[in-house]
């Protein structure tokens, strides 16, 4: 998750992303799991306390994995788009192989 937009998530949130999600599976909450965690070469200018005082951090990848990756995000495009046959057919969908 990048909270500056830029796509680029840092090391401390993505570890925190991975131990979060596992922990989600082990108490028997229906979540995707982590598959593996990546650091990347890249660095990113992260303000980690808000305070003004910026620094450059290491980037990292988290890969998620899932049963189906459906999220409101799904809906919320189409949505956005005025794509109405095809959110009847996504939500056609959903009911019928998840509920």
């Amino acid at each position: 998750y990048s909270r500056a937009g830029d796509g680029r998530a840092v090391l401390r949130s993505s570890v925190r992303e991975y131990i979060a999600s596992e922990f989600m599976f082990a108490i028997g909450a229906p979540t995707s799991r982590s598959l593996s965690l990546v650091v990347s070469p890249d660095k990113t200018v992260r303000d980690q306390f808000y305070d003004g005082r910026p620094k450059k951090e290491n980037c990292a990848i988290v890969c998620r994995m899932a049963p189906n990756w459906i999220r409101f995000g799904s809906f919320e495009i189409l949505a956005s788009r005025g794509d109405i046959a095809n959110l009847k057919k996504l939500y056609n969908y959903t009911l019928t192989h998840f509920f």
